[in-house]
């Protein structure tokens, strides 16, 4: 199952340590991708003076941008077949001075096109065609939107093949498979379902989601109800602190309607039945599947202490046959586990559960946290995890170091985020902690930077761009009146991009974060404006200041600011479009780290990454997967 190169790398790459050290030197040595990733925002769009799509966009692709379509520069930049421009030897090219009625691409801009493209990791998924793809099952699908639906399917026909894999190159059987934040748990029901019938612990911190998930399990047939008989005038005392003798009819303690003092009520709970049900006559995943879950907030890779009892309890049940089952406890609840003994009397030795612990689009640094399980844990003997909100992740090594301009306004929160010095952020490998650059050590990227890694180009309509292409504008927009109005102060001076140093030149910028939105604030500028005024005037500290000076603004006046910006519109709809385009390679830093991180473990024997789902339905499709020696 292991893939013939380690990394999905565009064809050009004959092995991946040419393409990692090519992939570092272009993220620590182009100004315009550092500026485009990370080193501006488009908060401070209409706010700058000189104006920020003026200083970061070269005044060649600025001309050639003002006479082409969005739609016509969205397809340059993600789809267009850029090698008859690169090709200074080609006849037609040579000849061929306009593209799509307008002039042909800058050669710079069709270099850096190239240089985006060929350090951004192949994301196009090809299906395993030794196992067949198994439909879950409408039972195990309720609640499943067609995306989760897709991802669920194709990403736990994968882990299943994963595991049998294992299990046939090892000689032993994976025991148990841990799902990090399992959500509402359809990844693990769907393999503890047949075909899989896999043995899943699902640890999530949330109670509600697991409550969700129980009841889920009972509408797949995975677990059942219990019907509870209550004495209601015994339970009703009892509630109350008082002995049930004490409570007289008359007491005024009422009863549910319907309910007599002492008749027998039925109350029905959904509980979890899995390990008392299901895994009854299972042992590693032979039978019945079953499902363990979990509550707790993951804060390391430290796993055998959370799942302990339960891989215990699975192991004692297949060599203690005898042992009374009323003593066995697996609630999570209580987690008191019975005597580790063999039938002979002797302790069983620890590391002979197997466990494989996956992630289906963990956020932040979660992931980070199960790679780190292979190494930290005994029985951790393999892991596959898919990320997600990489914005959420933390950072390590601290600000970076400029000798290149920063365009970004020094906001407070890039401020802190970038002093965390978090252990568990932001690079895990030691060849991106160490690696050496102009600017300095090690490998940065700021949580502009990490949150454009989220965005998916490729997957833009025209309809779907355009949209969010005004949302964007309205946001600038708003944030142009708030300085206009000084609720909130103007950024400082843009420094000289070609001084090659950097000036405290910046001003602190403000974000006021708005939020999300009702679909019907979208129709119209004023329809925003006011919707989102009415969110901010609860803003701790502007909120008194917005209300005083903007509640009564008129349409007249919001209708003004979009004929006197209209021009800005198509300008930030270029720049965000680079930006999204451009954090490709962020994404693909990121997800080398976790491999870089891998490989140089010494425990682990494999690792690899490659796509496990359709782009086209779920972008975040790469998964990492390490397998212990």
């Amino acid at each position: 199952m292991i893939p013939k190169k380690p990394l999905p790398l565009p064809e050009e790459w004959e092995n991946t340590e040419s393409y990692v050290s090519s992939l570092l030197s272009f993220a620590t040595s182009s100004i315009l991708w550092s500026n485009l990733c990370g080193g501006v925002h488009i908060l401070d769009f209409l706010t700058r003076q000189p104006d920020l799509y003026s200083t970061i966009i070269p005044p060649d692709w600025q001309e050639f941008f003002a006479q082409h379509e969005m739609v016509d520069i969205l397809d340059l930049l993600l789809r267009e077949d850029i090698q008859p421009f690169r090709d200074s030897e080609n006849a037609n090219a040579k000849k061929a001075s306009n593209w799509r009625n307008g002039p042909k691409p800058p050669q710079t801009l069709v270099q850096y096109i190239h240089d985006i493209r060929r350090h951004s990791l192949t994301r196009e998924f090809v299906p395993n065609g030794e196992r067949p793809v198994e439909k879950v099952p409408q039972s195990v699908a309720t609640g499943m939107k067609p995306k989760k639906r897709h991802e669920v399917e194709h990403f736990s026909c994968y882990v299943a093949s994963l595991t049998e894999d294992i299990n046939v190159a090892k000689g032993e059987k994976i025991s148990h498979i841990v799902d990090f934040g399992s959500g509402l748990n359809y990844l693990g029901r769907t393999l503890a379902s047949p075909p899989y019938n896999k043995d899943i612990i699902a640890i999530e911190r949330r109670q509600n989601n697991i409550t969700s998930a129980r009841g889920k399990d009972v509408q797949a047939r995975l677990a059942k109800k219990t019907i509870v008989m209550r004495n209601k005038k015994d339970y009703k005392a009892r509630l109350l602190g008082l002995d049930p003798s004490e409570l007289e009819p008359d007491s005024g303690t009422s009863m549910p309607n319907g309910v007599e003092d002492n008749k027998l009520a039925t109350v029905i709970d959904v509980v979890e039945e899995m390990s008392e049900i299901l895994c009854e006559n299972n042992t590693n995943g032979e039978d019945d599947g079953c499902i363990h879950y979990i509550e707790h907030e993951i804060q390391d890779g430290h796993l055998e202490p959370i799942i302990q009892h339960i891989i215990e309890y699975s192991l004692e049940k297949s060599t203690v046959p005898e042992l009374n089952k009323d003593n066995m406890q697996t609630d999570i609840d209580s987690p008191a586990t019975p005597s580790r003994l063999s039938p002979n009397g002797t302790s069983i030795p620890r590391g002979s559960s197997r466990v494989m612990v996956i992630s289906l689009h963990s956020c932040g640094n979660l992931v980070h946290h199960g790679i780190r399980s292979l190494v930290m844990n005994p029985s951790v003997v393999a892991i596959a995890m898919i990320g997600c909100c990489y914005n959420l992740m933390t950072e390590r090594l601290g600000p970076m170091t400029y000798k290149i301009p920063i365009l970004r306004s020094l906001h407070p929160r890039l401020e802190k985020t970038s002093k965390a010095y978090d252990p568990h952020g932001f690079p895990m490998s030691k060849y991106m902690e160490q690696y050496s650059h102009d600017a300095g050590n090690g490998i940065r990227l700021n949580i502009t930077a990490r949150m454009m890694a989220v965005q998916a180009p490729y997957n833009w309509s025209a309809e779907e761009s355009d949209a969010f292409f005004t949302r964007h504008f309205y946001r600038a927009l708003l944030q142009r009146i708030l300085v206009d109005y000084e609720v909130v102060p103007i950024p400082g001076s843009v420094c000289n991009p070609t001084s090659g140093t950097q000036k405290l030149c910046d001003t602190p910028g403000t974000a006021l974060i708005v939020g999300s939105l009702r679909k019907s604030a979208f129709t119209s500028f004023p329809a925003y404006a006011r919707a989102a005024i009415s969110k901010l005037i609860h803003d701790p500290q502007f909120g008194e200041s917005i209300k005083q000076k903007l509640v009564d603004i008129s349409d007249e006046v919001l209708n003004e600011y979009v004929r006197k910006y209209e021009h800005a519109k198509k300008k930030l709809s270029i720049a965000w479009t680079l930006m999204a385009f451009s954090a490709g390679v962020a994404e693909s830093i990121i997800v080398t780290d976790r491999w870089l991180f891998l490989r140089e473990q010494e425990a682990v024997e494999h690792a690899w990454v490659e796509p496990v789902f359709e782009y086209a339905q779920s972008p975040r499709n790469l998964v990492v997967v390490g397998v212990k020696k």
